[in-house]
């Protein structure tokens, strides 16, 4: 074996020096990342114990709600008209709450699962979406907001307007949207709900004139399980999964959402989806959640 010469020697230390000093690098890059991950896993753990929290609540106080109230008017001897029909005013509105943010839990476990899909029917979407206004009128007179529709379809004042589609996805949509717009107002406040078409496309704005939202936070606002308001303290209701369902069907119906939001003056989104297209279908909907299959002897 011949012996290195000094220099061969020297560059031989120099190679290992490299590889070493390249290994530590890469070393520290590794292990930057993996920070980086566990960061991520240990909020992606706060995030869902925080919506855990949250969906306790938002199930167990309208319940309590709903059972206390219904209990007192079972166990009263005698009650006056004014106290009933206020205790069952609280008692449909917590109902209702309930309903709203468990059909909102199911179709985010759906959608998580990959069991969600689209049945298009040709719908009645003015009926729909005033079905929808309607459902949430003793929400909105609560805080005696306003909820006003504006429509422009073809220029008639009284149109029937019918556009193929999921009823049931669109009817979450605007439900959601709508929610958000009134829970987020100002008491006396106004909801704008504009609908019209675009070619193969329909479109919806919902806008409020409520707290708005600041820049930075209409990045995270379609993440699931993420609130602008977290805590004992929050004053407002939810569990972060409204606007995440909303973005997820409005993509599962090739759709887009956008949303723009001044802090304090308030917000607007938008959505816009395409006609379904595919094999064509007799099914009517003039809700969400009733179909009506024409033939020859029925009649509309």
């Amino acid at each position: 074996m011949s012996k290195l010469t000094n220099q061969e020697l020297i560059d031989e230390l120099k190679r290992r020096f490299q590889e070493n000093d390249n290994a530590l690098f890469d070393l520290k890059v590794m292990t930057k990342k993996l920070v980086k991950i566990n960061k991520k896993l240990e909020d992606s753990e706060a995030i869902k114990s925080n919506f855990l929290s949250n969906i306790r609540n938002e199930i167990n106080n309208p319940l309590t709600a709903i059972l206390g109230l219904s209990q007192q008017l079972l166990s009263a001897p005698e009650i006056d008209f004014d106290t009933m029909k206020n205790a069952i005013a609280i008692i449909h509105e917590e109902s209702f709450h309930l309903d709203f943010q468990l059909k909102n839990i199911f179709e985010a476990a759906e959608i998580e699962s990959g069991e969600t899909s689209i049945g298009a029917s040709v719908v009645d979407v003015l009926t729909l979406l005033t079905n929808i206004i309607s459902s949430f009128r003793h929400y909105a007179e609560s805080k005696n907001i306003t909820v006003e529709m504006i429509y422009d379809w073809l220029g008639q004042d009284n149109p029937e307007i019918f556009f193929k589609t999921d009823p049931e996805k669109l009817s979450v949509i605007v439900s959601n949207l709508l929610s958000n717009a009134i829970e987020f107002n100002n008491e006396g406040g106004k909801v704008e709900l504009k609908l019209w078409t675009d070619g193969n496309s329909l479109k919806i704005d919902v806008k409020d004139n409520g707290i708005g939202m600041e820049t930075a936070d209409l990045e995270i606002i379609f993440d699931r399980f993420r609130q602008l308001e977290t805590g004992s303290t929050k004053t407002h209701r939810g569990h972060g999964l409204g606007l995440s369902i909303t973005k997820a069907v409005v993509d599962l119906l090739g759709g887009q959402i956008t949303v723009s939001s001044v802090k304090g003056i308030g917000s607007q989104f938008s959505i816009a989806v395409p006609e379904a297209s595919g094999a064509d279908t007799e099914g009517f909907s003039s809700e969400g959640n009733e179909f009506i299959f024409d033939d020859e002897e029925e009649k509309f």
